[in-house]
């Protein structure tokens, strides 16, 4: 196959099966909020969220090396079956001291991170599933390498079907509860982890001893990523941790859905993003060749389809939340707005952060920002949420999103000057106006019930956001709908990519 056909092949299949992989969660919302109370719900998003801090430390990073150290050995097919070997092995023993580790601090962990949760079984469940879920995300980064995106695919849709049959019957029939969802989880990654042994084996890609020399070179490239990895998820982890420790496991569990409606947002973001780049990246090399490339307008069009898709969240997340929900999670629509506004916020920084992947000479200073964005959230989070809850949390990430994008911008600015945050403001701006005005009667008058003049109420308020996007953008919208026009193909291929 033509190597740029299988990049596009891969990007949609990658895409696909990681947005099912994530999806999980929100598909099966209904389903968890009937079995679950919110302290349950509340509980299982703690331990996830500690989960996917876990991964990092265990590996030290060393899942983000794999493609990299791949593309280096894949030539010298013994070399590489020993790195593969070494990086596996270590992960094998690290993972055994954590548990460890995890068991003799039980108590000081119980106190300082999960309050009101068990160590037998939860939290013992959790500490041997980290292992297994390195190791898993390991072979994801493997299969990655070999640009298998059919197999990945496959294995994905697997997994997901395999881990929803199995937290079906265990919460429901079963009666297990959190215990059920987290058994389901171990059960479903040991599964996998002997799979990647029979995967690797048969296709001769791993030599089961330790080389230290390429251990070494390993760690050497990973171990520095580790701040970055770790920055975003450890405030959202703590964010949980909060809540809980101010209020209750039953508002982690609210908020945990909430961020289950941000999350469709995210993978929205991400999913456009992985087109976006090789485009923009071309589209940069043209523009130093004085080609005449359009990269503002088009740019203008994918934030004007964000913000439709920021409307339709923001707008009607109470209706949704009311009719796949059980009534005792009710009142976690109404954070689900602060976290839509953060996301579009979040929007810039996908725009100029690209320009710093593009310069190579920049692309080691987005650090920066993740990490002042992560430590303010976390500094927030502990400012807001004691007199606020779950409505400090959404703040601290708002807050903490719009830092990140002043800081990407201030660096970003010092490279290229092709992107206006001033224009792209003029896009978000009147999205959050209408979508503030479109939320008034749900937020005085209809807090805790649906009712059919409001929801007729919001989606006249739609209908007359699409009015003034069409009134405002008439020229831009004309060159979008001429089928032959360039701008047109280009975001074609974004949406088909991502």
């Amino acid at each position: 196959m033509d190597s740029k056909k299988k990049v596009i092949e891969n990007s949609f299949l990658f895409t696909f099966s990681s947005v099912l992989v994530r999806a999980i969660g929100f598909l099966l919302l209904p389903v968890y909020t009937f079995f679950l109370t919110p302290e349950e719900y509340g509980t299982f998003n703690l331990i996830n969220g500690f989960l996917q801090i876990s991964i990092f430390i265990v590996a030290l990073s060393l899942n983000s090396g794999i493609v990299r150290f791949f593309v280096d050995y894949q030539t010298d097919i013994e070399k590489l079956k020993r790195f593969l070997g070494s990086v596996i092995l270590f992960v094998c023993v690290s993972g055994l001291l954590f548990i460890t580790l995890g068991v003799i601090f039980k108590d000081i962990l119980i106190s300082i991170l999960f309050e009101g949760v068990s160590f037998y079984p939860i939290l013992l469940l959790a500490f041997l599933t980290v292992t297994f879920m390195t190791l898993h995300r390991m072979h994801q980064g493997i299969l990655q390498a070999l640009q298998n995106g059919k197999k990945i695919t496959v294995i994905n849709i697997v997994v997901f079907l395999t881990q929803a049959s199995l937290n079906l019957l265990f919460i429901g029939p079963f009666h297990l509860g959190v215990t059920g969802m987290l058994l389901a989880q171990l059960i479903v990654y040991i599964g996998y982890v002997i799979f990647m042994v029979f995967d690797l084996s048969k296709n001769n890609l791993i030599t089961y001893s330790i080389d230290f020399k390429l251990l070494r070179e390993a760690l050497k490239y990973s171990i520095p990523l580790l701040p970055h990895n770790l920055s975003t998820n450890i405030a959202t982890f703590v964010s949980r941790v909060f809540i809980n420790s101010n209020s209750s496991l039953a508002v982690v569990g609210l908020y945990s859905v909430a961020t289950q409606f941000g999350m469709v947002i995210d993978i929205i973001q991400t999913s456009v993003h992985k087109a976006f780049v090789p485009w923009f990246f071309n589209s940069m090399k043209n523009k130093e060749n004085n080609e005449d490339v359009d990269i503002v307008n088009f740019t203008k069009i994918l934030l004007i389809a964000y913000t439709i898709a920021y409307m339709l969240i923001g707008l009607f997340s109470q209706e949704v939340i009311i009719f796949m929900t059980q009534e005792r999670y009710l009142m976690a629509w109404s954070v689900i707005p602060i976290l839509v506004l953060a996301y579009s916020v979040k929007s810039i920084y996908y725009f100029f952060v690209s320009i710093l992947f593009y310069y190579k000479n920049a692309s080691n200073k987005i650090f920066i920002a993740t990490l002042t964005g992560s430590f303010a959230d976390i500094l927030l989070a502990y400012l807001l949420i004691p007199p606020f809850g779950m409505y400090g949390a959404a703040l601290a990430f708002l807050i903490a999103k719009i830092i990140v994008v002043i800081i990407v911008l201030y660096i970003s600015l010092r490279y290229d000057k092709v992107f206006q945050v001033a224009a792209m403001l003029r896009i978000l701006i009147p999205s959050w106006l209408f979508m503030g005005i479109g939320l008034y009667f749900s937020y005085t008058k209809y807090m805790t019930e649906f009712n059919w003049l409001n929801f007729f109420y919001k989606v006249l308020v739609l209908l007359i956001y699409l009015l003034f996007l069409i009134l405002t953008n008439k020229k831009l919208i004309n060159m979008f709908i001429r089928s032959d026009n360039a701008l047109i193909k280009r975001v074609k291929n974004v949406i088909s990519r991502g």
